[in-house]
């Protein structure tokens, strides 16, 4: 019978360790969205980021609002649903808007923008507005903007949505995928919502959660290290 030296064990515990850690594992296809509440932040008769849900029970998390159209409510109970988990990039169809990937591309960039350490709350609302302009293209007028839906920034949100396309003209997801990596999409499922009054809730995008604590990460890695050196003194020796 072979034996195991100490090294060949450190090995095998990091591998396993680290494949215990992976992000495929980690991550769910379909999640539930618990909706809890807003930031009071209003425009245009309607609020705007940032949106707050617990997921899967977890800790609150704010996401920022990609539908225009549908609607939630703040109810007693909370209205909640199920969401499938969507990579940037990977098309949407039918629920609740058809988004292209350089459309999710743009929402992905307008998130960045709200996300910003120090970010104004104009400079919010405005990435909010121009991320519903993406998914409606009707909003993409001066004239609705402000004459109809009476936003005196609406100048600067057309500006914010023209960044959003400029960014991804020149930053695809070939060419950046680690940009887009950082976020993803929670498209609601028909007929998921409860109270199942108001129709299909709303797309909402949010950074991508890191799955486990850096320090995990840090700790598999030391444990291969440390098998290296004991296979490479342990050659020395012999």
């Amino acid at each position: 019978m072979n034996k195991f030296g100490i090294s060949s064990v450190l090995a095998v515990s990091a591998i396993c360790f680290l494949s215990w850690l992976s992000p495929l594992k980690a991550s769910a296809t379909t999640v539930n969205m618990d909706f809890t509440g807003v930031g009071g932040a209003n425009s245009g008769g309607v609020y705007t980021y940032p949106y707050y849900f617990e997921i899967n029970g977890g800790s609150q998390v704010p996401l920022m609002c990609v539908s225009y159209e549908q609607e939630i409510y703040l109810s007693t109970p909370n209205e909640t649903w199920t969401a499938t988990i969507t990579a940037i990039g990977t098309p949407v169809t039918g629920s609740p808007d058809d988004l292209t990937a350089t459309q999710e591309e743009e929402d992905a960039y307008l998130d960045s923008v709200i996300l910003t350490p120090g970010a104004s709350a104009q400079t919010i609302s405005d990435a909010q507005w121009a991320a519903w302009i993406v998914s409606d293209s009707a909003l993409d007028s001066y004239s609705v903007l402000y004459n109809n839906l009476g936003l005196a920034d609406a100048s600067n949100i057309l500006a914010e949505y023209s960044a959003a396309e400029t960014f991804v003209g020149g930053h695809t997801l070939a060419n950046d995928a680690s940009f887009y990596d950082g976020y993803q999409l929670y498209v609601p499922e028909a007929g998921s919502e409860l109270p199942n009054t108001d129709g299909l809730p709303q797309t909402f995008i949010g950074p991508t959660p890191v799955p486990e604590p850096r320090s995990l990460i840090l700790l598999g890695s030391g444990l291969l290290a440390a098998a290296g050196a004991l296979y490479r003194r342990k050659r020395r020796i012999t």
